[in-house]
């Protein structure tokens, strides 16, 4: 197996980085996972400039949010075209030394100041070879909804062939999105009404975990609550090789949707793989509409839960009535592309 940057110049790179590439970027908050007080609004960031000449063939970024927009998702990246025989000399290997993710707010009258928004990632220790903003964790995450507005992300990519310039090739792209001024306002609770009981209040969940691939043959059935082959499946999983990006696909008649709460406040019924509703959970923790049920559903992640319902469901009864997220998934794809996952759902008890 040929490997895209050789050992010889991993080494050799991974020592230019620490002395020169990553000690410039301590301090760069864009990148890291220190979070600075969120009062504080930071500077513009200063971007590098990028060069004319490049192997780097940027993916489109993409930004996804969570119901209530407390949360983003980062996918895109970029590879090298080691064919590029005008650009990398014959007989040298490229790789990437470096990569920033680096947001900005564009004010309505033009121009951009700093946000205290942060973006976060898992930066690789040494060089690679590609760059899958999903794979390595890309996000931003505000639960105290300390900005809102349009912002543009920046995404710089790094990379040479001679340790001693980490940064020859310089790329950027970047991508706008929207964080809607409502996300950011202090919610109001109304102690006069009294809120009727929530439809499912007396039905109790219980939790599985079961384990499936994007790649493997294997998907999960409902009624056993195990994962069978793909063909007999409610529930199948498969990822784009470009982004990782995970589509969730129903079949038998089941119908899927994300749970969504994005309209109704509080916001603290937003559930995540790391944020389950308190124990025993119930039925009514996972309201939703059933206008918003379909077959297909991109973009599975741990950020938010979704809802499925079989041919027998009955809202009154929670029997077909399933909750289900993404506990975990491996940072990369094993040799046939596939992604080991753990699926975690909620059942009538």
């Amino acid at each position: 197996m040929k490997y895209p940057i050789s050992r010889f110049l991993l080494t050799i790179t991974m020592g230019a980085i620490a002395l020169i590439g990553f000690a410039a970027c301590s301090d760069d908050e864009s990148s890291g996972t220190t979070k600075p007080d969120q009062g504080i609004v930071p500077d513009t960031p200063v971007l590098p400039a990028t060069t004319d000449i490049s192997p780097v063939i940027p993916s489109p970024i993409t930004v996804s949010p969570n119901p209530d927009k407390t949360k983003f998702r980062i996918s895109g990246g970029a590879t090298l075209n080691l064919n590029d025989t005008t650009t990398i000399p014959a007989g040298t290997e490229v790789a990437f030394t470096n990569m920033t993710l680096d947001l900005v707010k564009l004010n309505p009258a033009g121009g951009t100041t700093g946000t205290p928004l942060q973006v976060t990632f898992d930066k690789p220790a040494g060089a690679v070879g590609t760059i899958n903003w999903y794979e390595l964790g890309a996000s931003i995450n505000d639960e105290n909804k300390s900005d809102c507005g349009t912002f543009m992300l920046y995404a710089t990519y790094m990379a040479t062939y001679d340790a001693a310039k980490p940064n020859m090739y310089v790329t950027r792209d970047s991508v706008t999105f929207v964080r809607e001024d409502t996300y950011c306002q202090a919610i109001v609770e109304d102690t006069t009404t009294k809120v009727p009981e929530a439809p499912g209040a007396n039905i109790e969940l219980v939790m599985s975990t079961i384990d499936v691939g994007t790649k493997d043959g294997t998907g999960i059935s409902l009624a056993s609550m195990s994962a069978v082959p793909v063909a007999n499946a409610d529930l199948t999983f498969s990822s784009d090789e470009l982004t990782g990006v995970i589509t969730i696909r129903s079949a038998n008649g089941v119908q899927i949707a994300e749970y969504t709460n994005q309209k109704r406040k509080p916001y603290t019924d937003d559930w995540t793989a790391e944020d389950l509703p308190p124990a025993p959970a119930h039925m009514s923790d996972f309201r939703f509409s059933e206008k918003s049920l379909t077959t297909a559903v991109e973009g599975f992640d741990s950020f938010m839960f979704y809802v499925a319902t079989t041919p027998s469901y009955n809202s009154e009864t929670g029997d077909g009535f399933y909750a289900f997220t993404l506990q975990h998934k491996a940072a990369t794809p094993d040799a046939n592309g596939n992604f080991p996952m753990t699926v975690l759902i909620y059942k009538k008890k």
